[in-house]
Parts: structure tokens; sequence; C-alpha cells
């Protein structure tokens, strides 16, 4: 060939191909990205997760510690020595001021006996 037809010649670059593998090259890099940044944002809410769950626990512990000392404040011995510690003005219940209903023993008196009722025969029903 000669100088002339050299000249002549060109190269031509192909643009196609080029953006088409720069547009798959973009999307794996998104996809990448996306990726990892999807794994970290997962790994700081299991963080999260974790520490919440380990309140939640501690919570629960100090509940039950809780609700210990109140039915240790609560109980009877307790509070009859308290009462018997510190004099409040408070006195005891007498056994004959209590009132218990549907007790076994029977007394001579029927007219101040407390009784269970029924209403059993008793129709709510409304005529109109």
């Amino acid at each position: 060939m000669n100088r002339s037809a050299r000249r002549n010649i060109t190269y031509s670059i192909k643009v196609a191909s080029i953006l088409k593998m720069m547009l798959c090259t973009a999307l794996l890099a998104v996809a990448g990205l996306s990726y990892v940044y999807f794994k970290n944002q997962a790994q700081q809410y299991g963080n999260i997760q974790r520490h919440l769950e380990a309140e939640l626990a501690r919570l629960h512990a100090s509940n039950e510690v809780v609700n210990a000392q109140i039915a240790s404040l609560s109980s009877r011995a307790y509070l009859e020595k308290k009462l018997a510690k510190e004099s409040l003005g408070l006195v005891s219940i007498a056994n004959d001021q209590l009132v218990r209903l549907n007790s076994n023993s029977r007394h001579d008196r029927t007219g101040d006996e407390l009784r269970p009722v029924s209403n059993r025969g008793f129709s709510t029903t409304l005529t109109k």
C-alpha cells in the first residue's frame, strides 16, 4: 500500500459497545455498593436489637426483684411486725368484728346473719 491509501484508513470507535460496557459496569457497581450498604445497615440493626434485648432482660430481672419486695412488704407477718414496732395508733381487728360470707359455723342469731342472695327467678327482659 502506498502512503495515500494509508491516510484514508480510518479507525472507527464502536461507541455503542463502549456505552454498553460502561452501563453494565455502572449497574454492577451500584449493585455491589447497595449490597454492602444493606449488609452494614442489617448489622447495625442487629447490634441495636442485641442492646435492646439485654436491656429488656435487665428490666425483667429488676421487675422480679420489685415483685418479690412487694410480696414481702405486703405479707401479713411483716405488717404485723411493723404495727408492733411503730405505734401508729392502729389496733388489730378483733375476730368478732370480722364478717365472713358463707361461714360453716351457724349461730343462734338467724336475723343478724349475712346470707347469699340469688336472683335467678327475676326476669330481666323488658316488655313494651
